[in-house]
C-alpha cells in the first residue's frame, strides 16, 4: 500500500508542504494534476522514467493508480495535488459538448505526462486552491466552476501534446521581472504595497519595475494589487465565514465606504449583496474558451 500523505482538505485535494511531502511511493484514486505553488519546485518520477523537475512552468498529470515519487527541490514548496473527479470530467464534458469526448477523455488521462503551466491553469489553480483553504468551501459553486475549468484546461493541453502542439507557459509569456514582481504581489497580497521593497526583492529600480510590469501585464503593481484584493475579497464573503468589515479589514482597506464604493466599482453589487448572493458563478472571471477544432 502506498503511504497517504498528509490533507490538509478533503475529497482527494491536499497540500502539502515542505517536509510533510511524501517522498516515497504514492498513488492517486482517480486522475489528478501535481502543481508547485508559488515559486516551489519538485522532481517528480514517473513509473521507471527519469525524474522531471516541475515548477512554476509546468504541472505533472498523473493517472488513476500509477505509481510515482516526489521529491522536494526547493525547500518549504507547497505542491497541490488536484484530483480530476469523474464529476468535474463530466461536467467538462458537457460544458464544451463537441469539443471533449468522454471516451477520449478517459484515454489521455490513462499517460502520465509533464504539461505547460500556462497563464490560465496558473490562474484557476490558484483561485481553487484559496477557495477549498482559505475559504474552506469545498462544495461550492465557485469551486465547482474552477474544477470544471482546470479539467477542460488538462484535456485540451494533453490533447494538444500529443498532436505535437505546444503553449507558452506563464513563465515564458512575461519577463523575469514582472514575474518575480507579480509573485511576490500574490504572496503578500494582504500587506501593504512598498513599491520601493517590490523592486529590491526584483533586484532592479523601481522605473524598470514599473516600465516592464505595465508592459507584461497592462497595468501597475498598485493596480494589480487591488484587484487581486478585491477578487480574493469576493471569495472571502461567498465563503461566509466573515462579516463585510472583516473583509474589508482583511483585504487593506481603512475604511469601510471606500472598500464598498471600490467593490460595487468592480463587481456591480455591493458587498453585503455578494455575500448572501445563491450563485457567485456570475461574479468570476469570464473562463476560457476552447481551441478551434
Amino acid at each position: 500500500m502506498c503511504p497517504a500523505p498528509r490533507a490538509t482538505a478533503s475529497g482527494g485535494f491536499r497540500v502539502e508542504q515542505g517536509s510533510d511531502v511524501v517522498r516515497g511511493p504514492r498513488a492517486e484514486t482517480c486522475p489528478a494534476i501535481l502543481v508547485p505553488l508559488e515559486d516551489g519546485a519538485v522532481a517528480v518520477e514517473l513509473g521507471g522514467a527519469a525524474a522531471t523537475r516541475v515548477d512554476r512552468t509546468s504541472f505533472a498529470l498523473v493517472p488513476e493508480g500509477f505509481r510515482y515519487r516526489v521529491d522536494v527541490l526547493v525547500p518549504m514548496t507547497r505542491l497541490a495535488t488536484l484530483p480530476l473527479s469523474p464529476s468535474a470530467r463530466g461536467r467538462a464534458c458537457k460544458e464544451y459538448q463537441g469539443h471533449i469526448g468522454a471516451a477520449r477523455f478517459t484515454d489521455l488521462l490513462g499517460v502520465p505526462r509533464i504539461l505547460p503551466r500556462t497563464r490560465w491553469v496558473d490562474e484557476v489553480v490558484q483561485r481553487y486552491v484559496f477557495e477549498r483553504l482559505v475559504c474552506e468551501k469545498h462544495d461550492s459553486m465557485a469551486a465547482v466552476f474552477l474544477e470544471t475549468e482546470i479539467a477542460k484546461e488538462v484535456f485540451f493541453l494533453t490533447k494538444e501534446r500529443e498532436e505535437e502542439q505546444t503553449r507558452t507557459t506563464v513563465v515564458e509569456e512575461t519577463g523575469d521581472v514582472s514575474r518575480r514582481a507579480r509573485a511576490w504581489i500574490d504572496e503578500n497580497l494582504f500587506e501593504p504595497l512598498r513599491v520601493g521593497e517590490l523592486a529590491r526583492h526584483c533586484h532592479t529600480s523601481e522605473s524598470t519595475l514599473l516600465r516592464v510590469f505595465r508592459r507584461d501585464f497592462q497595468t501597475t503593481p498598485a493596480t494589480y494589487a487591488r484587484e487581486r484584493r478585491l477578487e480574493a475579497s469576493l471569495l472571502l464573503l461567498k465563503s461566509g465565514r466573515y462579516t463585510v468589515t472583516e473583509v474589508a479589514a482583511r483585504v487593506g482597506y481603512g475604511s469601510l465606504p471606500a472598500f464598498t464604493s471600490a467593490f460595487r466599482g468592480r463587481f456591480g453589487s455591493s458587498p453585503s449583496a455578494a455575500r448572501t448572493a445563491e450563485s457567485s458563478l456570475e461574479r468570476l472571471p469570464p473562463h476560457g474558451t476552447p481551441p478551434r477544432r
